[in-house]
C-alpha cells in the first residue's frame, strides 16, 4: 500500500491500480496486513492519502483472523464481495 500511495509503479499491478486512480473506477482495497505493520508511520499517511483519492480501503481487522496456534490468517471474501457490490453502482444510462 506505501508504494501505491506513493505512486511508485514498478510492478504491472502497482501501474495499473495508480492509473486507476485518475479515473472515476471505484477502488476497493482490501489489505490483509499486520497489526505491527499497522502501526508503522507510513501506513497511516499512506491509508489517508489513499482514502482521499477515493479508495474504500476495508478495515484489515474486520476481514482477517488470525489462529492463536500458528498465527495464520483466514481472510473474509464474504465481507469483501459485499464491499464491492457497494461500491459498483449500476449505470442506469446503458
Amino acid at each position: 500500500m506505501n508504494k501505491w500511495a506513493s505512486g511508485i509503479s514498478d510492478t504491472f499491478a502497482l501501474g495499473v491500480l495508480n492509473e486507476m486512480l485518475g479515473t472515476e473506477v471505484p477502488i476497493v482495497a482490501a489489505p490483509c496486513v499486520k497489526p505491527v505493520l499497522r502501526r508503522h508511520p507510513a501506513y497511516a499517511d499512506s491509508v489517508a492519502r489513499l482514502t482521499k483519492a477515493g479508495v474504500t480501503l476495508l478495515d484489515p481487522d474486520a476481514i482477517t483472523t488470525r489462529a492463536e496456534d500458528d498465527g495464520l490468517a483466514t481472510f473474509d471474501w464474504s465481507y469483501v464481495i459485499s464491499a464491492l457490490r457497494s461500491a459498483v453502482k449500476p449505470d442506469v444510462d446503458r
